[in-house]
């Protein structure tokens, strides 16, 4: 049995930022992780569409603060820096909306963010919507492409301790793919589920398929659904009160689907928009058009509605998507669909969710992740940074705070 200073479980963005920390520290470890691949949610597909897209995180938040832009500019990874809320334009009856309607959205939505930024109670998203009004469904929408929640799942005060400032830029040949080239050499053994850890003696001992290992102490950079789930057993069992916290902050449902055509859309650059059809009872479509010049049409679907839209068949969304096309840019798109690409998050069983977002009232729940358990275990990933929850640079920087963390209780 091989015994390790630490033994980090899960190569997604804190697994691997993790490992290169304690690399860089000259500690024994080992990095194990479930896939074949490294990265978690952050995956870049270039076979699919024979085009690089991000099956999941594709944004780089904060820019100005996010390490991930250094890195970038360090690796020659391009990024738009210049995409903001003036690019994203209301489609419907066949093209953009009339300008002062596409006014009205834009302000209701800045004015709803805003006020969520700044309050400092711990309610719901949905008390800040106004009853009646007619962009909620499009601002439900958008606070699940936000959260990946229902806007009544959200903690208000969880929102105003995020921090995004900077910018947010899409990555062109993925942000996946930057993840993964900046852990390039890192040592991860891959297809190695754990299946039970015990901490109950002075040494940690994780149980794989492949074997067992021993660590003076452990990093646990899973996502946390899946410790919600019970995807891998403690023994004892983690304490109640951080059980609870778990629940406290789930992750919600974040879903894409990319759909390539034989050509960019005509007369339209690198922008994101939703489809608003006539008849109200019909939900807001998301498409982001031409990203980096690129013959494709990619929605993002979260919160109810990306659950909803995660249980269907693959023809019943290439339906929902076709009608809502045919609403942007007219009939003509029906023949210029050349394949599609959808993900399954929320059934994926080393995910179960796209990102965490803390329930109304529960806010403080997210400080629990903070402090290790037993000081034998540290907890890393999205939903232990306070700041960046929710993103990849978030759960790089915790994935570097739970090693520096782990090599003080060595």
């Amino acid at each position: 049995m091989t015994h390790y200073d630490v033994a980090v479980i899960g190569a997604g963005a804190a697994g691997l930022a993790a490992g290169l920390t304690l690399q860089a520290a000259g500690k024994s470890f080992i990095v194990l992780e479930a896939r074949d691949r490294i990265g978690g949610r952050a995956f870049t597909d270039t076979a699919t569409l024979g085009l690089p897209f991000d099956c999941g995180a594709h944004w780089l938040h904060a820019a100005s603060q996010n390490p991930f832009t250094t890195i970038a500019d360090r690796l020659g990874f391009a990024y738009n820096d210049k995409i903001s809320w003036a690019d994203v334009v209301r489609m419907g009856k066949g093209g953009p909306l009339p300008d002062a309607v596409q006014a009205e959205a834009v302000d209701y939505i800045i004015d709803v963010l805003t006020r969520i930024s700044e309050v400092r109670e711990d309610v719901p998203f949905s008390a800040y919507l106004e009853p009646g009004n007619r962009w909620n469904p499009l601002m439900d929408q958008i606070i699940g492409q936000i959260t990946s929640h229902a806007p009544e799942s959200c903690s208000t005060l969880d929102a105003a301790r995020y921090v995004d400032e900077g910018g947010d830029f899409p990555v062109k040949d993925g942000y996946g793919a930057l993840v993964a080239r900046n852990a390039a050499g890192l040592p991860v053994t891959l297809a190695t589920p754990v299946s039970r850890i015990d901490w109950s003696g002075p040494q940690v001992r994780v149980e794989t398929e492949r074997g067992t290992v021993t660590a003076s102490t452990i990093i646990l950079a899973v996502p946390i659904n899946v410790l919600i789930a019970d995807g891998i057993r403690f023994d004892p069992a983690l304490p109640a009160e951080l059980v609870r916290a778990f629940h406290d902050c789930p992750m919600g449902v974040s879903e894409k689907l990319a759909v390539l055509l034989d050509k960019p859309i005509e007369g339209f650059g690198h922008i994101y928009g939703d489809v608003i059809f006539e008849d109200p009872a019909k939900r807001p479509f998301n498409l982001h058009i031409n990203p980096f010049g690129r013959p494709l049409l990619v929605s993002h679907m979260g919160g109810s509605y990306g659950a909803e839209m995660e249980r269907l068949s693959d023809d019943a969304m290439m339906a929902l998507a076709m009608e809502a096309m045919v609403e942007a840019f007219g009939s003509g798109i029906k023949t210029r669909v050349v394949k599609a690409l959808r993900t399954h998050w929320a059934s994926d069983p080393y995910a179960l969710g796209g990102y965490s977002h803390a329930k109304p009232g529960k806010a403080a729940s997210r400080l629990s992740f903070q402090e290790p358990v037993g000081d034998r275990i540290v907890l890393a990933g999205e939903h232990c940074s306070i700041p960046f929850y929710s993103t990849v640079h978030g759960a790089h920087l915790s994935g570097i705070a739970a090693a520096d963390k782990a090599i003080g209780l060595i």
